[in-house]
């Protein structure tokens, strides 16, 4: 007989949320990348979540994973995306909006994706818009908060919001429906382990989200 288990809230931080969600959509991923000053100790700033997503990425063979749509549209070039986390509505902070601190270039410059010569032209896209696309790459800000801003909605039309409600189903759903695929798991870390002993739990996403505390880092 399955043991009864007592219901017990998950916490997590909206950065590993974010990271786990992103995780799973297929994205290589580093958390809290630091862009470090070309002189002096204070870091300048440092991106919430870093990843990068390859064009031809597939999980299961037999029953393929389907990923967020907004990923995977991107069938024939990889995606990087520099995400912006926050428990409050969706925002970008000043160190991705300030082309004077010089931060963007940093942090393509660290990624090394970009020559020398072209990173200048994809920060400054990135500034404008927040969105580079060529025939090779793909670069988007990503803002994920607890609900969409019309200000970046307003300023950055192209950047995509996320919401945390939306990670969180995403998650469920992917744990519930491949609950045989992923049930092996020791080398998970914490966060992913109190995911999915939620979504094990929890009948439905409704359950799950109410016993999800989401908190800032």
């Amino acid at each position: 007989m399955r043991p009864n288990r007592r219901s017990v809230p998950a916490t997590i931080s909206a950065e590993a949320l974010a990271y786990w969600y992103l995780r799973l959509n297929g994205f290589l991923t580093i958390q809290n990348f630091v862009v470090h000053p070309d002189t002096g100790r204070n870091q300048g700033t440092d991106v919430d979540v870093l990843g990068v997503r390859f064009p031809y990425r597939a999980e299961n063979l037999l029953k393929p994973m389907r990923d967020d749509e907004g990923f995977s549209q991107y069938q024939d070039r990889p995606l990087f995306v520099i995400a912006e986390v926050t428990t409050q509505p969706c925002k970008l902070n000043g160190p991705w909006t300030n082309p004077a601190q010089r931060n963007m270039l940093r942090v393509l410059r660290a990624i090394g994706a970009f020559s020398t010569h072209h990173a200048p032209s994809v920060a400054a896209a990135l500034y404008e818009h927040g969105l580079f696309e060529n025939e090779k790459y793909s670069v988007s800000l990503l803002c994920i908060g607890r609900e969409k801003s019309q200000t970046v909605a307003e300023q950055y039309p192209k950047v995509p919001q996320l919401t945390l409600d939306h990670l969180a189903g995403f998650i469920y759903v992917r744990f519930r429906e491949y609950r045989r695929q992923k049930v092996a798991h020791s080398q998970w870390d914490q966060d992913g382990h109190r995911l999915w002993d939620l979504a094990d739990r929890s009948s439905t996403f409704e359950g799950f989200f109410s016993e999800l505390s989401i908190v800032a880092r």
